[in-house]
């Protein structure tokens, strides 16, 4: 009991659910949660316990949050302790800057027109994540583009939820 209590509040991440159709995220540090995403998550108790609830009981999650502890959002990029993230949930219109900006992960969500190859001449970007609020036929698409441009691309719905680890 004394080492899951210790683990919980050691714990700080960041999951990308595999929702069909909604965008589910949630920041954690220790058993408190800021939730991303659709409205309906939040509102709607089916999906909510069906999606999310299993993951936030087998983390020890109590507490929902408006801001997490060594976090901060501006717009659609968040830090994350030593973490970006880039949301992309909707059309962007890119102007490459003179320097390419780093972030850890980009999350595609919502289906929004926007190529890899915009982002890659944007953004350096470990890893590409698209999650199931994407059409099937956007997400072959984007793994193509990112094959050509032997850029990693992580497909919830092929592969699940997606969790990156915060420093």
């Amino acid at each position: 009991m004394a080492y899951s209590n210790w683990r919980t509040k050691k714990q700080s991440s960041l999951i990308v659910y595999n929702v069909p159709k909604y965008k589910s995220i949630d920041i954690i540090h220790g058993n408190n949660y800021q939730f991303i995403g659709d409205s309906v998550m939040l509102e709607d108790a089916l999906p909510q316990n069906f999606y999310l609830k299993p993951s936030r009981i087998a983390l020890l999650l109590s507490k929902r949050s408006d801001s997490i502890q060594n976090s901060f959002q501006q717009e659609n990029f968040l830090q994350l302790g030593n973490k970006r993230v880039l949301i992309v949930d909707k059309k962007i219109s890119f102007i490459p800057p003179s320097t390419k900006i780093n972030v850890d992960i980009i999350v595609i969500s919502k289906n929004p027109k926007v190529r890899i190859a915009d982002l890659a001449n944007t953004f350096n970007c470990n890893q590409y994540v698209v999650d199931a609020s994407n059409s099937l036929w956007k997400i072959d698409n984007w793994k193509k583009e990112c094959e050509k441009l032997h850029l990693p691309l992580y497909s919830i719905p092929d592969k699940g939820a997606f969790i990156l680890n915060i420093d």
